[in-house]
């Protein structure tokens, strides 16, 4: 839900070319009374807002109203003004929805219903940030049910549960919890079709690598996100989870999306086997070096060999006994560049560090 403070001030100023007397302290107490609350304290306190009922809304902000001192007329003008800012304070944006999601706190009975609705509405009209929040958050649930080893007879105690059988709370809670997660694998399906029948749809890149495109210039046309700037692990968990879901699918989600988020992990964390997928990856040379450079920057060479000895039966690091393997990788070949390529490659990589 937006923002109530900027509401109130738009309001206020139409109010106000008319009705001097009306201050913005009014407005807000009107609007608390059209949610329901007898205080504008009471509703700053309150976790859950919601008007189920318009007509008796109004008819509680006239009552306000005219408690405060406004007569009938002035009264029930402030009751339509607060109509029209509830409208905009209820709308769900995508800012609520990435909150609904990310914070723990939020309350969630009354809104997921509607968080949903309004998702898969966005999504359907092309809205390409909306469709990478559905990605990452369906497939964070769905990943978290599965993981808990208490639902994997979710489904059997939810059909006990429609045959109105008699469970024990703990059952019930299982048979509940399988209830809950349906809607999440419905809306799996739904996105998994929305992405298999439109080719022009393109998922949001993190902005934090749009210098590195800017300067190595992939002739991609990309969309920047918004969102996810520091879960950039997440996200490519969750795209990972997403094209092998139930069974493994031909990966809609498409390579260069999934190496954009790859190269963003690594601006965050750097490791040598990111480096190295995103040097392998990598269509420009000079960004090949681009990443080189970067891994310099953070003590990582990827061009030497990171090879070691381990226990080839337990994997572990060999401590002379038993049969030997080697593990690691050997170090990575990087093309051939000008000097003055390879200056403007490692320039990039100290400029991104504020060097």
């Amino acid at each position: 839900m937006k923002n109530l403070k900027p509401l109130i001030f738009s309001a206020h100023s139409e109010l106000k070319a008319t009705h001097s007397t009306i201050k913005k302290s009014h407005l807000y107490e009107a609007f608390a009374s059209f949610c329901g609350f007898k205080s504008y304290a009471a509703f700053q306190a309150a976790t859950v807002i919601r008007v189920d009922d318009v007509e008796l809304a109004k008819r509680q902000c006239l009552e306000r109203m005219q408690g405060i001192g406004f007569d009938v007329g002035n009264a029930l003008l402030i009751c339509q003004s607060m109509e029209n800012v509830w409208e905009q304070y209820d709308t769900i944006s995508l800012d609520d929805i990435y909150s609904f999601y990310s914070e723990p706190s939020f309350e969630k009975e009354y809104l997921e219903k509607r968080i949903l609705e309004t998702l898969k509405s966005l999504i359907v009209s092309g809205d390409s940030e909306a469709i990478l929040m559905g990605v990452v958050f369906t497939a964070q649930i769905l990943a978290e049910y599965e993981e808990n080893p208490d639902n994997r007879s979710g489904e059997y105690w939810y059909k006990k549960l429609l045959a109105n059988e008699e469970l024990s709370s703990m059952h019930r809670e299982v048979a509940e919890e399988y209830q809950h997660i349906l809607s999440y694998q419905e809306f799996f399906e739904f996105l998994r079709l929305e992405l298999a029948n439109n080719s022009v749809i393109t998922l949001p890149s993190p902005s934090i690598i749009k210098p590195i495109c800017q300067q190595f210039d992939d002739g991609i046309m990309r969309r920047w996100s918004q969102y996810f700037k520091s879960e950039c692990f997440e996200v490519l968990e969750a795209f990972e989870f997403f094209n092998y879901y139930k069974e493994p699918t031909n990966a809609p989600l498409p390579e260069k999306l999934v190496l954009d988020w790859q190269k963003a992990q690594a601006m965050i964390d750097p490791n040598r086997w990111t480096i190295a997928g995103i040097i392998e990856g990598s269509t420009s040379n000079k960004e090949k070096w681009f990443w080189y450079y970067w891994g310099l920057e953070h003590s990582i060479d990827v061009t030497q060999d990171n090879l070691y000895a381990i226990n080839a039966d337990t994997g572990a690091e060999y401590d002379d006994y038993g049969p030997m393997d080697v593990a690691g990788d050997e170090g990575i070949k990087l093309p051939r560049i000008s000097a003055k390529d390879k200056s403007r490659s490692q320039n990039l990589s100290q400029q991104l560090l504020g060097k």
